[in-house]
């Protein structure tokens, strides 16, 4: 380029018209000298001739969503290009877990991706289609729930309820009573292939309910007669039939408590879960959700149920219509939050400990096991909190509708941001 030559060249050659004149050069530079209105002071970087036409690099950042063209598509790898300073890359494991979405993709393709990695050690973006794989997945799913269309699933797991199952990934639930033929052990068939319908969906709760069978309209009738006869608060005597990662499947005998009402928290939808029929026509299964075990975070149902303990549940929601029985066992318990707050009030000092540090705040707890929170927002900049700490705080607000206390720590010291 001319403004790399030394100025002796450029002077020489200005006696005889050239390409390469200064004046060319000056020329050539006066549109850049227009939009930055330095250049002519000295030589343009690239950066100043980037800003000058307008371009800009984009700038990723980690878990951003990106859309870009396919450049190139192999057994190794897929290249896209996202208008970065590089291309993007999916391989190694991404290209596995989406190798069913990238079995129908070419190049020129259009794509959505998640940013794993800004830049690898070879300076290309890294990608991620996991998100936009499941997104496809769970989609079928519901087309397949509509048309009434059997999948291919795998057994991994049997208990006493059923076969936990895989579809692409996706973990789903076969129940017991709901095999076209019941072997002798369900364990036989771990590893098996399986024909069944989607009749429950739920991506929030990452719930899939499957059946192999399809209720005749005697079956379904029978349902309904028995749901007939139960009502909305109505305690029940039941056994657990299944443990889930979502909830309990709860069987419950029609009439065992009589009609005892009980008062509850609030209204509740039906789940979308078909109420499974067991051999005694006097019985019926409802789901008990895993937010209806018990007042306190459940992580996992297992930790509190096995298959034959029996429970008392409490009717909280069903459809005579689609036949689906919802059931709660904590809402038979008193909430202790609503006891245990009694004992605190605004502007009250309290004695905490540190249980949670997280990006928004900080979790203590309260004498009585409750939780309180002091967000981010409370926090002054200079201080930091470790798990066990104990900690001053005053009670900034109790609100028993969302079962929440916010707190404010009490500061022994001015932040180093007003000194």
């Amino acid at each position: 380029m001319i403004w790399l030559a030394s100025r002796n060249r450029l002077q020489d050659t200005s006696k005889k018209p050239s390409r390469f004149s200064t004046g060319t050069r000056l020329a050539t530079l006066r549109p850049f000298e227009k939009s930055q209105g330095k250049l002519a002071q000295g030589k343009p970087t690239m950066a100043d001739l980037l800003a000058a036409t307008g371009y800009k690099i984009a700038s990723l950042k980690r878990n951003q969503e990106v859309s870009g063209k396919i450049v190139s598509v192999s057994p190794d790898e897929v290249l896209v290009d996202i208008g970065a300073k590089s291309e993007g890359v999916i391989a190694g494991r991404e290209l596995q877990a989406a190798s069913d979405l990238i079995a129908n993709l070419s190049v020129g393709d259009t794509i959505d991706a998640t940013v794993l990695y800004p830049e690898n050690d070879a300076g290309q973006v890294v990608l991620s289609l996991r998100k936009l794989s499941a997104d496809a997945r769970w989609g079928e799913l519901e087309e397949r729930r509509e048309s009434n269309e059997e999948i291919e699933v795998v057994a991994l797991e049997a208990n006493r309820g059923g076969v936990i199952c895989e579809w692409q990934g996706i973990r789903g639930f076969l129940p017991a009573s709901q095999l076209s033929k019941t072997p002798a052990k369900l364990s036989d068939l771990i590893g098996k292939s399986l024909s069944a319908r989607v009749i429950e969906l739920d991506r929030g709760s990452n719930r899939l309910i499957l059946s192999q069978k399809q209720l005749d309209k005697g079956d379904l009738s029978q349902i309904l007669a028995l749901l007939s006869k139960i009502e909305i608060g109505q305690k029940l005597a039941g056994v657990v039939s299944a443990v889930l990662p979502f909830g309990v499947f709860v069987e419950v005998e029609v009439g065992s408590s009589g009609n005892q009402v009980i008062r509850q928290s609030g209204k509740k939808k039906p789940d979308n879960q078909i109420t499974r029929q067991p051999e005694n026509l006097d019985k019926l299964e409802g789901l008990v959700h895993i937010s209806e075990i018990s007042w306190e975070k459940v992580e996992d149902p297992a930790k509190y149920f096995k298959v034959g303990d029996k429970v008392e549940v409490v009717v909280i929601a069903k459809d005579e219509l689609g036949g689906r029985l919802n059931l709660s066992i904590k809402q038979l318990a008193v909430d202790p939050f609503l006891e245990v707050s009694k004992k605190y009030s605004k502007d009250q000092e309290v004695l905490t400990a540190v249980a949670k540090v997280t990006p928004y705040g900080v979790f203590v707890t309260l004498e009585g096991g409750l939780e309180g929170l002091v967000h981010i927002s409370k926090i002054p900049p200079n201080i930091t909190y470790s798990l066990g700490q104990m900690l001053y705080c005053t009670v900034e607000s109790i609100d028993t509708k969302s079962r929440r206390i916010s707190l404010i720590p009490v500061v022994s010291e001015k932040p180093i941001l007003y000194r």
